[in-house]
């Protein structure tokens, strides 16, 4: 009567819980793979945004690129209020300028 119900109670042993790691084992695998598979999906719809910019209307294109960091770097002026502000502007987005949304990697080739 007591010993059973001490069985019962009783914490699990070092294998019991060692079978259970080995059996979570193979779901990581999977859940590595699913990572994989999903990098590869944000890659391909990045490439895909890429060319997609150029497709865009010009106010959609600036809303996509230019306007998300033009509005930072504005707010920040109207904070600071520098002497010279577009000189100031100018070296905000320059050294800001990977901040831009993900997949419109605008690239420089001047």
């Amino acid at each position: 009567c007591c010993v059973t119900k001490m069985a019962e109670t009783a914490e699990p042993t070092p294998m019991a819980v060692e079978q259970d790691q080995a059996v979570a084992q193979p779901s990581e695998t999977v859940d590595v793979s699913q990572e994989r598979q999903l990098a590869e999906e944000v890659a391909k719809e990045q490439a895909e945004a890429k060319v997609d910019l150029q497709s865009l209307p010009t106010r959609h294109y600036l809303d996509k690129t230019v306007v998300p960091l033009l509005l930072e770097g504005l707010a920040q002026l109207a904070k600071d209020r520098p002497q010279n502000p577009v000189e100031w502007l100018a070296a905000y987005l320059l050294e800001n300028k990977d901040k831009t949304l993900p997949g419109s990697n605008t690239t420089s080739s001047s």
